[in-house]
């Protein structure tokens, strides 16, 4: 298969190589997905479960994106709750070989079904800012109905989950933003919009195939919002 790989921590992007590596295998409670979209950060590239196994291996060549959209072919051995030919979306583990490539192999549990009427570009672009929405909300924030919420960003990839998480579950929601996004951020639930200058990253900035994904994580003019690549239709 088709995949991006990444050999060296100090190139960054300007060191990943569209290479062919052989097809992923599925352990048990694993599926494989055909990857339709996936979803990678730069950041990735610094993070220790890029370049190293579970055990502190060198595992390069590696192949980074952690969040996917896709279709599943195959299920491990004792995998349940998903079925062959099943639209998903979710993420990649951190210590395996990630989803800038055709196919990946992840665990069940981390993946959910994709409705049929969210695409799969959209589906790759929610997994950690919604999951990261959804702890910081709930988990860790411990939100209560009735409480107001102060969301920066309100009209950004990250903030839009937020503003609309919280106006569901019941919170009065103040956003931040530049005036140009003071729309967008009422339609994602916000009631009030306090103004501010500045820049908001969209969620979705740039759209490549991947024999394009090198250029597109190196333009050469600033582009807004994360990247996603669209491995099929």
């Amino acid at each position: 298969m088709k995949a991006h790989v990444v050999t060296d921590e100090a190139a960054r992007t300007a060191g990943m190589t569209l290479a062919g590596r052989p097809e992923p295998e599925a352990t048990g409670n694993d599926v494989l997905v055909e990857v339709h979209a996936s979803g990678f950060t730069p950041g990735e590239l610094t993070w220790p479960g890029t370049w190293t196994d579970r055990l502190g291996r060198n595992r390069t060549p590696s192949i980074p994106g952690h969040e996917v959209a896709g279709v599943v072919t195959t299920l491990g051995y004792g995998t349940r709750g998903l079925s062959v030919g099943q639209r998903v979306f979710g993420l990649a583990e951190w210590t395996r070989d990630g989803t800038l490539a055709e196919s990946v192999a992840v665990e069940a549990r981390n993946l959910a079904p994709l409705p049929g009427d969210v695409d799969f570009t959209m589906g790759a672009s929610l997994p950690i800012s919604g999951l990261t929405a959804w702890q910081g909300l709930f988990v860790h924030g411990r939100f209560a109905v009735g409480q107001s919420l102060l969301v920066h960003g309100a009209a950004g990839g990250f903030g839009s989950t937020v503003t609309q998480f919280s106006k569901e579950a019941g919170a009065y929601v103040i956003g931040t933003g530049r005036a140009a996004d003071r729309q967008a951020a009422l339609d994602f639930g916000a009631q009030e919009m306090r103004v501010r200058d500045g820049r908001l990253r969209t969620d979705i900035g740039n759209v490549a195939t991947l024999e394009n994904a090198v250029a597109a994580f190196n333009p050469t003019e600033r582009i807004k919002g994360k990247t996603i690549i669209r491995v099929r239709p």
